[in-house]
């Protein structure tokens, strides 16, 4: 068996995109978690910008017991927005990390122009809306995200900033630290319209939060935006510290989530990345995130 293969035994994908979804998709949740056992991955958490994943991944574990399928609850129109009783049901039946607005947020309308993904397709046009941000008139987050915010943290569950703007992240993760919300994950800050500094990365990790990167920048013919100098560049900077790697995968163009992983992986094993850096990224750092036991070294 490839090293690559090896190292995905124990993985953790804090970024699937499955179906049923508005989006087209290329796996199911029961198909994803079908591939994730083959690949001996631990847990997977099923990413839906229109719904809460938490019942899908209940039959889901049902089904396919060898891998543990995970529901989150992201913050978009479709369910409410900032609706803080969406996240305590949300919580009450499963989920395990709570996002912030995706593709409804103000900054994602403002970088695209659009509330949806240039080059996605959807099934039926939207309603109008305006993008959702977490300031107020007056620059202050806005009190339903405070409420939220003291939801996760008495849940103890994770924080993902989603497809926020930079300002309302560093913000946020101020906010939530201060109201102790002990996990915290900055989303895709790798990928073009979440992309931070690597100070703006150091700055987020002194205050508590994981940085996700995501190996849809390498592998995707319609995101791809990241070279792979730049994206080993970035591991190696923090040695996998506070990092973690998932897929962001699930769209029809592109490999199942668990094989565009190893696909990376692969490629960073070349470029010289320590196994024991993977490792970090893939299974101790979003174990930690969702609650999960510390995993056993796969590699030793």
């Amino acid at each position: 068996m490839s090293k690559s293969r090896d190292l995905m035994r124990g993985a953790v994908d804090l970024h699937c995109h499955t179906a049923p979804a508005i989006f087209n998709r290329l796996l199911d949740d029961v198909e994803l978690a079908r591939v994730a056992v083959d690949y001996g991955m631990r847990a997977n958490v099923l990413k839906d910008h229109d719904m809460i994943t938490c019942g899908r991944a209940y039959y889901a574990n049902r089904m396919i017991p060898g891998v543990k399928s995970i529901g989150c609850v992201i913050l978009n129109r479709s369910i409410g927005g900032f609706n803080p009783y969406v996240v305590d049901t949300g919580i009450k039946y499963g989920a395990k990390m709570v996002f912030m607005p995706t593709n409804h947020s103000k900054w994602h309308q403002d970088y695209y122009g659009i509330a949806d993904y240039p080059g996605l397709t959807r099934a039926g046009k939207q309603l109008a809306g305006d993008g959702l941000t977490i300031f107020d008139e007056n620059a202050k987050i806005k009190p339903e995200v405070l409420k939220i915010l003291d939801l996760i943290a008495e849940a103890d569950i994770c924080l993902g900033t989603g497809h926020l703007h930079r300002d309302e992240i560093f913000a946020l993760v101020d906010e939530a630290v201060q109201r102790g919300v002990t996990k915290v994950s900055v989303t895709h800050a790798n990928w073009a319209l979440a992309k931070l500094s690597l100070e703006d990365q150091k700055q987020l990790m002194a205050k508590g939060a994981y940085i996700e990167y995501v190996v849809l920048t390498l592998l995707s013919p319609v995101f791809h935006e990241q070279k792979l100098s730049e994206f080993v560049e970035w591991i190696m900077e923090f040695k996998g510290e506070r990092l973690t790697l998932g897929s962001d995968l699930g769209q029809v163009y592109g490999p199942p989530p668990p094989e565009g992983i190893r696909m990376a992986v692969a490629a960073f094993l070349q470029e010289g990345v320590p196994e024991g850096v993977l490792e970090k990224m893939m299974k101790r750092n979003p174990a930690k995130l969702l609650n999960l036991d510390e995993p056993r070294s796969m590699s030793s």
